[in-house]
């Protein structure tokens, strides 16, 4: 009788050692829930800050956008200007001559990087 006694108190023991081993683990894990949670919480809320600053960023540059369209034209090509008067022939014989040599530089470099 003593022994079948000693193996129920032993078989007792483990069940409550074995329960508390499990609560405590739904303990800690319901504390780590918690702090996910809050986390996440914050996450979120900080997206959010982030997403309506993106929208009203985006809605002033499709405002300034729209601005620009409408009031600032685009100015007119560059030969009209030509024809006028407030070209001299100075600036047009500099201007050919430094195109010139751009012209020449640009078309040795790539005769340089075929070889």
């Amino acid at each position: 009788m003593n022994k079948s006694r000693l193996v129920i108190v032993g078989i007792f023991v483990l069940m409550v050692f074995g329960s508390g081993v499990y609560f405590a683990s739904l303990q800690h894990d319901s504390k780590l829930l918690k702090q996910i949670n809050q986390l996440n919480r914050e996450t979120n809320r900080h997206q959010l800050v982030i997403n309506n600053k993106s929208h009203e960023l985006e809605i002033k540059l499709q405002q300034v956008k729209t601005y620009e369209r409408q009031n600032h034209k685009k100015p007119q090509a560059a030969g009209d200007a030509t024809n006028s008067n407030c070209i001299s022939s100075d600036f047009v014989e500099l201007f050919n001559q430094q195109t010139a040599e751009y012209e020449n530089i640009l078309s040795a470099k790539h005769v340089n990087e075929m070889r």
